[in-house]
């Protein structure tokens, strides 16, 4: 069987194959990459998840549109939050099913879970995948990096949920998209996303820096540093600079109101683990957070959900009926919001096209200013900012010092219990690979077809460090 079926792949077969069984569950973006294409920063080595592992197959499922209208225009988060968890498990469980395909061919292959599973590290905010499923989704020629760093689909823009299945079966790849598909012909025309970021995580020039896949140098735009990107996810900072709109989120970082986050990459920490650390609820939000995409839930669970277009309009009986299914599925309790998803802009409003994406975004900006209410199922959508600031002051969040030290403690026994370590083969091959990367950007640098004016000389750390 396993000869057959080799004799299979070097027809070409047995690649049509494999997306073709993808295409049967409903999937119809689908790319295959094989052994020389998997050269780049350790989280695109195979090896990781499974040892002996040469090639990779890669998927991407849309997001649900209708859901992302409501989440940036302010009606709801809770649809875009559901469709978070189930699209996440669909691109999940299509993989799973597609290795388990692969296993029935005679070769070994594995499904890399869709989030949250992070190497081991000493930096326990360094948070370097597993395998990156958008390292995966650029060499599979699915996707390529947009300016957010976002994987692009020409389908679906950047809002898709990605997947991976490592196999040791050797692949016939793909072919690519160009390093610069998107930047060039989409996003230097377009840029919202990097509007999009309530925490200013990029800068506002046309600065780049670069990943390296494969001998080819992929840009992106530069980023003060990847940590801002927690301030907004977790729902630490939700106002904008010109304090017009806001994400989900409840709370708003004081130094930063009206203005950039400053400082060194130290400080900005300690302010991300200052603020985080107020919330009283941070464990078990993460927590939820890696049970609902580190894991694959049987679809018995998944069918138990109420669809999208069956959830009530009133906002409290939305929070509530989230929190029930979360605590009966998932088991875990205690978090106040049940929308896990605050933010995530700099990917929602990336549309397919330019008219789309500019839809979306002027969605987001007049969607105006949400707070937490009277309680917490509860939110009230200002006219302005002056609102904003008298409804947080009427209804203001309150968690007692014990709630806050247990929380930290609990966050810190988490995140040291999970992802706090050292991986030899991770951290020498990140060094290797950032010495690959400057000396690339520098001959790219005295090319005959250098960077537009602006773009920077050297791999900044934060972008370096955000890839390996």
């Amino acid at each position: 069987m396993i000869a057959s079926n080799r004799k299979e792949s070097e027809m070409g077969t047995l690649e049509e194959s494999i997306k073709e069984f993808v295409r049967s569950k409903g999937v119809d973006v689908v790319g295959v990459a094989g052994p020389e294409r998997l050269d780049g920063p350790p989280s695109l080595d195979p090896e990781y998840t499974m040892p002996g592992a040469r090639s990779i197959v890669s998927v991407a499922v849309p997001m649900d549109v209708d859901a992302i209208y409501k989440f940036l225009g302010k009606v709801t988060p809770s649809v875009h939050n559901v469709d978070q968890l189930l699209g996440n498990q669909r691109a999940f469980r299509v993989c799973a099913q597609t290795a388990e395909y692969i296993r029935s061919l005679g070769y070994r292959a594995e499904v890399v879970p869709s989030n949250n599973n992070y190497r081991r590290s000493p930096d326990l905010f360094a948070t370097h995948p597993d395998f990156s499923h958008r390292f995966g989704a650029i060499v599979s020629g699915i996707a390529a990096q947009g300016w957010s760093g976002n994987a692009m689909t020409k389908e679906y823009g950047a809002a898709v949920y990605l997947s991976t299945v490592v196999t040791d079966a050797v692949l016939e790849s793909d072919p690519q998209l160009p390093p610069r598909y998107f930047i060039d012909n989409y996003c230097a025309k377009c840029k919202l996303c990097a509007k999009s970021c309530t925490a200013c995580m990029f800068t506002e020039t046309d600065d780049e820096e670069y990943v390296l896949l494969n001998g080819e140098l992929h840009p992106r735009g530069k980023r003060h540093s990847i940590d801002l990107c927690n301030a907004s996810c977790f729902g630490l900072h939700a106002l904008n600079k010109d304090k017009t709109w806001s994400t989900w989120g409840w709370y708003w970082i004081k130094d930063w109101i009206g203005r950039k986050p400053e400082g060194s990459r130290l400080k900005l920490r300690l302010d991300l683990l200052k603020w985080g650390g107020m919330t009283g609820d941070s464990t078990p939000r993460y927590d939820l957070i890696r049970h609902t995409t580190s894991m694959l839930w049987p679809e018995e669970v998944m069918d138990s959900i109420t669809p999208l277009d069956q959830w009530p309009e009133d906002q409290g009986e939305m929070n509530r009926m989230l929190r029930e299914d979360e605590t009966r599925m998932f088991g875990v309790t205690g978090q106040r919001d049940p929308n896990l998803a605050t933010c995530g802009h700099c990917a929602n409003v990336c549309g397919p096209t330019l008219k789309e994406t500019a839809s979306r975004y002027n969605t987001l900006v007049n969607g105006g200013i949400v707070v937490p209410g009277p309680d917490i199922d509860t939110w009230i959508r200002c006219r302005d900012y002056a609102e904003a600031v008298e409804m947080r002051k009427r209804y203001p969040y309150s968690v007692s010092r014990y709630q806050m030290y247990r929380d930290r403690i609990a966050s810190l026994a988490l995140w040291t219990r999970y992802y706090f370590g050292f991986e030899p083969k991770s951290f020498f091959g990140a060094l290797a690979y950032k010495r690959r990367l400057k000396k690339a950007v520098d001959e790219y640098l005295i090319s005959s077809n250098p960077p537009k004016a602006g773009s920077t000389a050297e791999p900044v750390e934060d972008g370096v460090s955000a890839v390996v």
